[in-house]
């Protein structure tokens, strides 16, 4: 389990334009929420915000939020579920950060790693990572950062599934056992999917130029 510090200062509830403002001085609009805590408005340092974001694995990472409510400082201990981005330049423009108990179980979602090197994929397979998270359920320090499988076995037609996995002590794995992780194709199946693609496009090509005509 990794807990990580970010700053925080209570906001009133403003203006559409008192947001943007709060986003042009290099902060993020919040918002806190939790049995203990109710729902509190907050802003965050942008800058310190993306910097858990590029370096940190969010589902499985906890933070010790402190917040400023200019009279005093409390500390929470919260995950961040949600950012939302604008779509175009990517810029943060929200964050929902959950209070979370050490004595209750969370769910979340954690990285699901593959290790080796597969049989099929020196025989000249294709591997194919299908799934590349999955859902847990456990006591905040029992979250693990990642699951890792072994796929050094795994042979051209094999797969691997959520069954496959082995869950570390204190965590369950809620998502679909039969759910593919991973799967070795042979290489004339993705020659063949690239054949039909090619003439797809080669036909829609052709019925435009008939249309232009």
């Amino acid at each position: 389990m990794e807990t990580v510090k970010l700053s925080a200062q209570y906001r009133e509830r403003s203006s559409k334009g008192a947001v943007r403002a709060l986003r042009r001085n290099g902060e993020t609009p919040a918002v806190l929420y939790g049995k203990g805590v109710g729902n509190m408005l907050i802003k965050v340092p942008t800058r310190e915000l993306e910097y858990i974001l590029n370096n940190h694995i969010i589902g499985s990472t906890l933070i010790d939020l402190d917040v400023d409510t200019g009279e005093k400082r409390e500390s929470y201990l919260v995950m961040c579920r949600e950012v939302q981005r604008d779509p175009i330049r990517r810029e943060l423009l929200h964050a929902d950060f959950f209070q979370i108990e050490l004595n209750q179980e969370i769910e979340t979602e954690i990285p699901v790693v593959l290790v080796g090197e597969s049989q099929g994929v020196k025989k000249g397979g294709i591997l194919q990572h299908m799934l590349r998270e999955v859902t847990v359920s456990c006591l905040p320090t029992k979250l693990p950062e990642q699951i890792e499988i072994d796929i050094s076995e795994l042979d051209i037609g094999e797969q691997v599934t959520v069954g496959d996995l082995k869950a570390p002590e204190g965590v369950q794995i809620l998502s679909d056992p039969e759910s593919v992780i991973a799967l070795i194709v042979a290489p004339t199946l993705e020659e063949e999917v690239t054949e039909e693609e090619e003439g797809a496009a080669e036909e829609a090509a052709a019925e435009t130029e008939q249309g232009e005509e």
